[in-house]
């Protein structure tokens, strides 16, 4: 039986073992991983979990074993950077799933996708309507990128030929309902600044702001704990409330309650 202090140590050990690898073989974002890359992530784990307990003399095996996957992982990611072929045959190609307003059943077979997931990736890049998208294309990370058709792109000031001025970034100054000071004194603020602010909009008790943030023009946006907001909906398919996305009512009293200029 291993002993708690052996444990420790070996824990220890496979913990800087895998860290090192890791920054050997780079970062990325999770939702950036190939499901190559992936199931690579989850075998590094699985090697590195089992040496933490293993016996004392079984720690040796278990991490050329991790030596030994790095390296291959390594090899592969090279040759992937290399070869366009090897790096289609490992990481995959990107799939249209949706073209001129049309989904393409076939290439979602392809792709084990169904339609509930494809409606949600679309949700999640802000379209209600596949209709509207020219092109919808499931990237290699699993992610969906689209295009809308011209008559739906949002035209942007660019488009205009109207100079614009960058407001800065937004600077958080209450977070949970507690006020960030160093964030109010680096923007050359104060709070007696923000409660005049909140006043200003009928908001007297810092505890009821969830969020708000200051940009570089000292515009002041916030959020409410309290959200009475008419129409409010459940889009779940449970028999729990009347309301739909046809139910939705927004009223321009509504926008004083979320953004103070």
């Amino acid at each position: 039986m291993v002993g708690a202090w052996t444990i420790f140590l070996q824990t220890v050990l496979s913990f800087v073992v895998l860290l090192v690898l890791t920054r050997i073989l780079g970062k990325q974002q999770v939702s950036q991983l190939t499901f190559y890359e992936y199931l690579n992530g989850i075998t590094f784990g699985s090697i590195a979990a089992n040496m933490a307990t293993i016996e004392l003399e079984k720690v040796p095996d278990h991490i050329i074993g991790l030596i030994t996957y790095g390296i291959l992982t390594l090899a592969v990611s090279w040759l992937a950077v290399k070869n366009r072929k090897f790096r289609k045959l490992v990481a995959g190609e990107p799939v249209i799933v949706i073209q001129n307003g049309h989904i393409l059943e076939s290439n979602m077979r392809k792709m084990n996708l169904d339609l509930d997931e494809l409606t949600t990736m679309l949700r999640s890049q802000g379209v209600f309507d596949y209709k509207e998208l020219e092109l919808g294309i499931v990237e290699q990370s699993g992610e969906l990128s689209v295009l809308k058709k011209p008559e739906y792109q949002e035209v942007t000031q660019g488009d205009m030929n109207l100079q614009t001025v960058s407001k800065g970034l937004a600077v958080e100054v209450i977070v949970d309902g507690q006020i960030i000071y160093e964030n109010l004194r680096a923007m050359g603020l104060d709070g007696k600044w923000l409660m005049q602010k909140l006043k200003e909009a009928h908001i007297y008790r810092i505890a009821d702001v969830c969020f708000a943030t200051v940009n570089a023009k000292h515009e002041l946006q916030f959020d409410l704990y309290a959200d009475n907001l008419p129409g409010m909906m459940d889009i779940s398919e449970e028999d729990t409330s009347a309301l739909s996305l046809n139910h939705i009512q927004i009223k321009p009293d509504d926008e004083r309650d979320n953004t103070l200029l």
